[in-house]
């Protein structure tokens, strides 16, 4: 009977902790995490008798907990990635709408701050529409600082965030090392069996955490803790301890805060590291899309600003003053030092003074940059695209101060310091473009509509040759930011040009700052080519353009005179040029050595000079005839012209007209491009491609005349030596050459003959070009001056109208607009990306926690099943204990 009794004892025992069991899934049905637990049934030991071995009852061998590590494990995962989607998505979104409102956005605003400059440029002298484009620049401005206001607010919103998920992160790290403690210390103390609600409690944990950052969970061994790790294998939880993480200001960008995690007292940056997640989301939107949307904002305003500055320095204002700033000047130093940021752990003395000059604001990326000093030496640095390792310059510092280096549309500028190996700096070109941007002017006076130049034609002018209205290219020089010599005077140019045409095809450019003298101008711009058939442009568009003449000992001498029947020289003495050619780019200097031979024509020297690249060459000769001696003895005065004899007619009155019209009737002198001028007293013979002028005297003895050479830069000036020739000698005269460099280009020479041993360049860059076509002759000419009173003149606004479709941003490659239109291009797709990316992480993620569920979660019917299961079992058990109660006392009243 003891049996009997034992037996239904442990099927009672049995069944209460079932139904135990059964009634704690029921009352967690709704608990997070739980696991549906169930009570393992194991029959007792049998024990042999004689009728064979009986069983003794049952007992519960354990609880055991309905979990999948990998179903765990895949929830975690699929929750980190639904979680960071729906951080970039929610991030994205507000950005979106911000930037592609047509109230909040930025393209409603520039295009009426455009359409202000073509009102201006339909009625210049209108003050209302002046005033109506002050207004709208002050909108636009407004406008840039409200969108750099949202987007900056949002990137110390994520930094809010990032705190507090930070401090959530802490917080459950630290729950999870006292739960692997209370868990080690469970097992330990139940000798095998598991504390199933500590494990549930701790998988909770853990799918908490992984929604604010990917984890990296592994079994540490029979004691069942765990560790995590996050990012690279960074430890957060190493059995019962914890690191904390917190969030600090990056020490090279104190703009930026950083996710950092303490280790034994010591702090390690990791946020590059960490993805995934509520935090992963946050960091890769925040160091991804908004700064990019931030700089590429900056961008568009520091564009804008530079390129209005200038296009409007190109003007003239109602005062009739050069445009000045229209913006806030892009390199203020104030905000060329902002755009470098130190390493607060640079070596002392951190004593850096260095900015950041924008050059050609078209060529700015969106990038921001890493400057690192790693050495050898203290001078090596590398510039590097920031958070990468890709380089974008390397070179070392002279060793004296101010030093620089140009990439990307930016100068960076090193004023003084002492920089040490190890030192960084963060470089952000246009992240404040946007909030710097501010309008300078603030008068509808100085607003600057026309162009500072015009040309007029001369009302005498025969041809039909037109001249343009001219464009303006600057007013200071690109190459040293002076302001060019002929705007140096206000309100006027210096000197005020004259564009003559001396032949049909030929023509020269003048100062006339006294109309009455005009003089060549300096550098010299004469015997130009005209082509009647296209459309010809004056003056280079080149600012390194350098010009350099032929200013040796041996030019603008006549020859010795010698008999009419020998050769004939121009005295050149030879002479070895040597060119070097600096490389724009790489400063690289390549050096070629060009030989003149003695008595070279100026031709024939410019013809060498040409095969240069690089090198444009023109050659003239000019010969001045006076005091004509006719002895008057039966023969007639007489002249050989490069072989072509010329003869004066018997009782001519005028020698010199008859002379010239002579030389000009000749057909074989008209091939030689050789051309005459008389004024009555002295003839000038021109060859207007710079062949040497051989002039011979025929006639008899007593005929002579005087042979000069004329100096083209100095007109009137006579050489030292004219000669008299006289009848049966005669002179050969070379020519002057003028010689256009292009930037970079110069050379010396070894002896001072044609050219002087080191000629100096002089600048031909004038600001300014213009074009003339049509048919021109000889006397017609066009007046290049100062606009003044040109109110009316609305050149300029349409050139600044023109800027709204120009190419002006990413190397000129697209205008403002389009530059806008693409940040909310990457905005959307972003935010269209994430959107999709979140519905699909969302549903792997719920198929996950159905995975889940259908092992771990508790189903009511089933556990109402299990109740009424163990509840008649527990009554069955109960039974045998009666039946073997009321066996027992029949079996005591026997014996009684």
């Amino acid at each position: 009977m003891p049996d009997l009794i034992g037996i239904g004892l442990s099927g009672l025992q049995a069944h209460q902790t079932a139904l135990s069991v059964t009634g704690n899934n029921v009352s967690n049905t709704n608990t997070p995490g739980y696991s549906r637990q169930e009570a393992v049934f194991v029959d007792n030991k049998s024990i042999l008798t004689g009728s064979g071995y009986t069983g003794q009852g049952a007992n519960i061998a354990t609880i055991r907990r309905n979990a999948e590590d990998f179903i765990s494990e895949q929830v975690r995962a699929d929750t980190t990635v639904y979680h960071e989607r729906d951080a970039v998505l929610t991030q994205a979104e507000s950005i979106d709408n911000l930037l592609a409102s047509t109230t909040t956005g930025l393209t409603p605003a520039m295009t009426a701050f455009f359409q202000a400059f073509q009102g201006g440029a339909d009625d210049p002298t209108s003050i209302p529409q002046r005033q109506l484009l002050l207004t709208q620049t002050e909108g636009l401005v407004s406008r840039f600082h409200a969108l750099d206001n949202r987007l900056n607010s949002q990137m110390e919103n994520i930094d809010v965030e990032l705190a507090a998920s930070v401090a959530a992160i802490n917080s459950l790290s630290q729950g999870l090392a006292e739960l692997n403690q209370s868990i080690a210390v469970a097992i330990g103390a139940g000798q095998g069996d598991l504390p199933n609600n500590l494990l549930d409690a701790r998988d909770e944990a853990l799918r908490e955490l992984s929604e604010y950052v990917n984890v990296a969970v592994f079994p540490t061994g029979a004691d069942g803790q765990v560790n995590v790790f996050v990012g690279n294998g960074q430890p957060l939880v190493l059995g019962s301890s914890s690191n904390q993480l917190d969030v600090t200001l990056n020490p090279s960008d104190t703009e930026r805060k950083e996710i950092v995690m303490q280790v034994n007292g010591r702090s390690q940056i990791i946020s590059n590291e960490l993805t995934g997640g509520k935090v992963g989301g946050l960091l890769d939107f925040r160091d991804n899309e908004l700064t990019t949307a931030v700089n590429s904002l900056g961008r568009i305003a520091m564009v804008l600003s530079d390129t209005v500055n200038k296009q409007h320095g190109l003007g003239m204002d109602l005062e009739d003053n050069l445009g000045g700033l229209f913006f806030r000047d892009v390199n203020e130093e104030v905000l060329a030092r902002s755009r470098v940021l130190g390493n607060s752990t640079n070596a002392e003395p951190q004593d850096h003074s260095m900015q950041v000059n924008i050059i050609d604001a078209t060529e700015l990326t969106t990038n921001d940059y890493d400057l690192k000093f790693e050495g050898p030496s203290s001078n090596d640095y590398t510039l590097f695209i920031a958070g990468t390792n890709n380089v974008v310059t390397k070179g070392i510092l002279p060793g004296i101060f101010p030093a620089s280096v140009e990439v990307d549309g930016f100068q960076l500028q090193f004023n003084s310091g002492t920089f040490k190996v190890g030192d960084r700096f963060v470089i952000k070109p246009t992240k404040n473009g946007a909030e710097d941007i501010g309008a300078e002017i603030d008068r509808v006076e100085a607003i600057s509509f026309a162009a500072p130049v015009r040309a007029d034609a001369n009302l005498g002018n025969t041809g039909n040759a037109n001249i343009s209205l001219g464009t303006m290219l600057d007013v200071e020089s690109p190459l040293t930011n002076a302001t060019l010599p002929i705007f140096d005077t206000e309100g006027q140019l210096s000197p005020p040009l004259e564009i003559e045409f001396i032949t049909d095809t030929r023509f020269q450019v003048l100062n006339v700052s006294d109309p009455a003298n005009p003089i060549p101008l300096t550098p010299a711009m004469n015997n130009l080519l005209y082509n009647p058939g296209i459309t010809n442009t004056i003056f280079t568009s080149d600012p390194g353009e350098m010009r350099v003449s032929a200013l040796g000992s041996d030019t603008f001498q006549v020859g010795t005179p010698a008999a009419s029947t020998g050769t004939l020289v121009n005295g050149f003495g030879a002479q070895n040029l040597t060119i070097l050619n600096r490389d724009t780019e790489t400063g690289v200097v390549s050096s070629q050595v060009l030989g003149i031979t003695a008595n070279s024509s100026a031709k024939e020297i410019a013809d060498s000079l040409q095969a240069v690249q690089g090198i444009q060459a023109n050659a003239y000769t000019q010969v001045r005839l006076d005091n004509f001696v006719d002895a008057a003895n039966g023969t007639d005065l007489g002249f050989v012209i490069n072989g072509e004899t010329i003869t004066i007619p018997v009782g001519s009155i005028s020698t010199q007209d008859d002379l010239a019209s002579l030389i000009n009737e000749n057909t074989t002198l008209q091939d030689l491009d050789i051309y005459a001028v008389s004024d009555g007293n002295d003839v000038e013979i021109h060859a207007s491609n710079g062949i040497d002028i051989v002039v011979s005297v025929t006639g008899a003895a007593g005929d002579s005349v005087n042979v000069s050479a004329v100096d083209p830069y100095n007109p009137g000036a006579f050489s030292a030596d004219t000669e008299t020739v006289i009848a049966g000698n005669g002179v050969s005269v070379g020519g002057a050459v003028d010689v256009t460099l292009a930037d970079g280009i110069s050379f010396t020479s070894d002896v001072d003959s044609v050219f002087e041993r080191a000629p100096v360049g002089q600048s031909t860059y004038l600001g300014f070009q213009f074009e003339i076509k049509g048919q021109a002759e000889a006397g017609d000419s066009f007046r290049i001056d100062y606009n003044t009173g040109g109110v009316s003149d609305n050149r300029n606004a349409l050139a600044m109208a023109g800027l709204e479709s120009a190419g002006t941003v990413q190397g000129g490659v697209i205008s403002y607009g389009e530059a806008y239109s693409q940040i909310i291009e990457e905005i959307g797709t972003v935010t269209n990306r994430a959107r999709l990316e979140a519905d699909s992480a969302k549903a792997l993620l719920v198929q996950s926690e159905n995975n889940r569920e259908s092992i771990s979660g508790v189903n009511l019917d089933e556990e109402a099943g299990k109740l009424v299961q163990f509840q008649s079992a527990y009554n069955a058990s109960a039974q045998v204990v009666s039946v073997a109660r009321e066996l027992f006392d029949t079996l005591l009243n026997a014996f009684r």
